[in-house]
Parts: structure tokens; C-alpha cells; sequence
């Protein structure tokens, strides 16, 4: 019975609801969006699975402790992966950990040169390149210079680019623009993260960042939901007011 009901509620609206319930009886004071990413992460996964192949070459960009650098490995053994992280601790854990990989402690951008770059040592998923001043005030923030360059700087360009997840707490608009001719020319999957109130203060609105993956590299936006039911993709006046947090650029037919 529990496993039909969870294939009842797999991926509805009424997931995260009933998730968020679920751990509320069970003692687990998670907040409501934590579940939501949950779901997303799981979404991610089933995406990777069905995009990579063995020989398949991947980036993570923003790639923290490496969770779903993980499921490259796991799908692509034989491919080539890069990695870009720049908080140091982690871009140290991940060479050590994951020997195989080109990992660059870097944080692309859509230039070379130095930026600040705000850690936030309890929780470093929300650190980026912009300070973030919404946060909690006793978040405390550690800035540090890093260096930034563009991916098509650096991934070689008769190198065949399978897929890329971008997570960078609003650089997004950054990164793409940095990444124009790596995707205007693999034509990738391009999983990522994107909220219009974070991706403002680099000066891209929602709307400028759909342009740039559907106009400028003549991809396909949809909910990672979507896209893995093969539902529509979504419009530019969609992208903009969805709501949602984590999406999906394709390759057309």
C-alpha cells in the first residue's frame, strides 16, 4: 500500500505537501522548501540517468560536496568530466576524492579575472558570488578573492559536451553567457538552478536568461517534471512566473 501511494504522488503537486506532513508526524521539523529540493534533486538524478551514457562527457558547475558528480561517474565511467567549485575547502575534498576528474577551483563567470566571493562556512550550499544580503543577519560571511573564467575558455572545443549542471546561487545569467559557444555547438542538456530575485543583482532578469539558452543557443526550457513525462516546454512569459526553482534547457527536434 505505502509503495502504490508513493507512486500515486510521485512528481504531483500534492508531493511535497504530503512529504513535508509525512516528516512533521515523524518528528523531522524540515522546512517546506528543503523537501521541495528533495524532489528536485530526485528529478536531477532520473535526468542524469536517462542522458548519459557511458562514454558520455558532463560538467558540474557549482558542484559542492559532489553529489551528482557522483551520478556522472556512476553513468559516464568512461567519459570525461570537469568540475568547477570555488570554495577551496571543497574544491581540495573533491580532487582527493574524485581522482579522475579535472576538477578547477574556479567560479565561472563571463569573463577572466578576480571577483569576491562570500562563503557562508554553515551553510556553503548558499555561497556565491554576490553577498546575498536577505539572508539571516547571524549567517556569518567569510569573503575571499577568487578567480573567474569563462567555460569556453576552458573546455576544449573538439570536446563533445553531453550535459551540464549549473548551480551558482544566481550567476547563472553569468556562467551561460560565458558558455555561449560551448553551447551553442553541443547543444547540451543544461540542468539548472534559477530564481529571478537572485539572478538580479548580476543583472539578468528571468526573462534576459531564457533569452540567452532559447534565443542565442536555440534550446528548449521546461520543468525538469516536464520534460521527463514529456510534458511542453515552457514559454518566456512561463519561465518568468513559474515559481519553480530548478529547470531544464534541452535540445529541440
Amino acid at each position: 500500500m505505502r509503495k502504490l501511494i508513493k507512486r500515486s504522488i510521485k512528481d504531483s503537486r500534492m508531493e511535497p505537501y504530503v512529504r513535508w506532513l509525512v516528516k512533521r508526524t515523524r518528528g523531522i521539523g524540515m522546512p517546506f522548501n528543503l523537501v521541495k529540493n528533495e524532489i528536485y534533486d530526485r528529478q536531477v538524478a532520473e535526468v542524469i540517468g536517462r542522458v548519459l551514457s557511458g562514454t558520455s562527457n558532463a560538467i558540474d558547475i557549482g558542484c559542492h560536496r559532489g553529489q551528482f558528480l557522483e551520478l556522472f561517474l556512476k553513468h559516464a565511467p568512461q567519459g570525461r568530466h570537469f568540475v568547477f567549485e570555488p570554495i577551496p575547502d571543497l574544491a581540495t575534498r573533491l580532487k582527493a576524492e574524485f581522482p579522475a576528474v579535472e576538477v578547477y577551483d574556479q567560479a565561472l563567470s563571463n569573463r577572466s579575472g578576480k571577483a569576491a566571493f562570500y562563503v557562508i562556512p554553515d551553510a556553503p550550499a548558499l555561497s556565491g558570488l554576490n553577498e546575498r544580503e536577505f539572508l539571516e543577519k547571524d549567517k556569518t560571511r567569510q569573503e575571499i578573492a577568487v578567480s573567474t573564467e569563462r567555460l569556453d575558455a576552458v573546455i576544449p572545443r573538439e570536446m563533445k559536451i553531453d550535459l551540464i549542471k549549473i548551480d551558482v546561487e544566481g550567476a547563472e545569467g553569468l556562467v551561460i553567457e560565458g558558455a555561449i559557444d560551448t553551447i551553442r555547438r553541443n547543444r547540451p542538456y543544461i540542468v539548472f538552478e534559477h530564481g529571478g530575485s537572485s539572478s538580479e543583482p548580476f543583472g539578468f532578469s528571468s526573462g534576459d536568461v531564457y533569452d540567452l539558452l532559447v534565443g542565442q543557443c536555440g534550446l528548449r526550457v521546461s520543468l525538469l517534471k516536464n520534460w521527463l513525462y514529456r510534458g511542453p516546454s515552457l514559454s518566456r512569459q512561463e519561465f518568468m512566473t513559474t515559481g519553480n526553482w530548478y529547470f531544464l534547457a534541452y535540445p529541440g527536434m
